[in-house]
């Protein structure tokens, strides 16, 4: 049994993106069942940009960090500069290390896993992939890479070594598990599905006026249209405001954006051209105030880039769940999240960039309360049933107890 695990993880506590929140609350939840955790993450990019103290002690979780280039993600360099040099200085803690723990590796920078392969051949060290987003696929889909080009090739034959020599990979969803099978040559490495939580006693449906949050940001007596996180590149987060321009006349109705990324100043800037009062935008807010901000609205939005359906699943989905909104999918229909709001009947999927389908969907809701009431009641069900932090961790400590 394994007693020990190291966790590599680029982005871990205190960072805000979602990847961070998930992977802590796992290594606490593994410690609480006397498993000792380390944890190797790089300094925070997203909410701190004061560099932290190099080791750390948080509830039972001993986390190093580690030094790599902090330019975060308004950028595809700076992503790929991150992402590398990271990947570079878990490699030179692994070779000086005594330890010999199994590692759990997280594909957050997609060549981490290179890491734990090398480390399996040269120095023994057993490993579980976690994969969130299938490389170099998604690349592939987004136009970064050609199919049959010489990167992407030298790309998925490290790939296939990096997944038979792995004692299991973890993945977020059965299409995502149909695609990683593809890339496996050893028959014997099982592919597990667990996918991810929110943690239901902390996130949990609150009556917006009794929510500090919503009174706070004049959100109570609206319906409120949120998304919240990443505001990234390959989001369609366009239509949102294309959908708020042509629902300004309504004063029922409100866009609220929470977060940081990328396309932020884009976003504002398109909100300001076009004299959008119904349209807000607020920063990050700290952890504590998740189950209030994320209560404050009625109907939250998800996003996948047209393509990468069946190669990432946005973790953000699962805290909306557990909030009990209904959702507005932005996502083609063979994806993962289409599969979830059909067999729970907790929201609606709209294709990216359908502005006209958008503004139906939310027009649907707004005429019919007693949907939008509905639906948020299944979203909380649907969460109960499937997708707890008590029913992920259960199967998480199945398969690392057995390294």
């Amino acid at each position: 049994m394994a007693e020990r695990l190291v966790l590599l993880t680029q982005y871990f506590y205190p960072e805000m993106a979602a990847t961070a929140q998930l992977l802590t609350d796992l290594a606490v939840e593994l410690t609480k069942r006397n498993m000792a955790i380390a944890a190797y993450a790089a300094q925070p990019t997203y909410h701190y940009r004061d560099r932290l103290s190099s080791r750390e002690i948080y509830q039972g979780v001993h986390i190093r960090r580690l030094f790599s280039t902090r330019f975060g993600k308004r950028s595809q360099f700076g992503r790929l500069a991150d992402g590398l040099s990271f990947c570079l200085a878990v490699f030179f803690c692994l070779s000086f290390s005594r330890d010999r723990a199994p590692l759990l590796i997280v594909s957050n920078p997609p060549f981490l896993g290179w890491v734990g392969w090398l480390a399996g051949v040269l120095l023994r060290r057993k490993y579980v992939l976690l994969v969130h987003d299938v490389y170099p696929d998604v690349a592939i889909r987004l136009g970064y890479l050609k199919e049959r080009g010489l990167v992407a090739r030298i790309w998925r034959a490290l790939n296939r070594r990096m997944y038979s020599r792995a004692a299991a990979v973890i993945v977020l969803g059965e299409r995502v598990k149909q695609v990683v099978e593809q890339h496996i040559e050893n028959s014997a490495t099982p592919v597990e599905v667990i996918h991810n939580w929110a943690d239901g006693q902390f996130i949990m449906p609150r009556c917006k006026e009794e929510n500090w949050f919503a009174q706070e940001h004049g959100l109570t007596g609206k319906t409120v249209v949120l998304y919240s996180g990443n505001l990234g590149l390959f989001h369609d987060l366009e239509t949102l405001i294309e959908a708020a321009e042509r629902l300004k006349m309504r004063d029922d109705i409100v866009f609220l954006f929470i977060g940081e990324g990328g396309k932020k100043e884009k976003l504002m800037q398109m909100a300001q051209e076009r004299g959008l009062e119904n349209v807000k935008f607020l920063p990050y807010q700290p952890r504590e105030y998740l189950p209030y901000s994320l209560t404050a609205g009625d109907i939250s939005v998800v996003t996948l880039e047209r393509g990468t359906e069946g190669l990432c699943t946005p973790s953000k989905l699962y805290a909306y769940l557990a909030a009990g909104q209904a959702i507005l999918a932005l996502v083609g229909e063979n994806s993962e999240i289409a599969d979830i709001l059909e067999e729970c009947g907790c929201g609606l999927r709209v294709d990216q960039g359908d502005i006209t389908g958008a503004v139906d969907a939310l027009k649907r809701w707004l005429n019919e309360p007693a949907l939008l009431e509905k639906m948020k009641a299944s979203a909380r069900r649907c969460f109960e049933r499937r997708f707890t932090l008590e029913q992920a961790v259960d199967r998480y400590y199945e398969i690392l107890s057995r390294l």
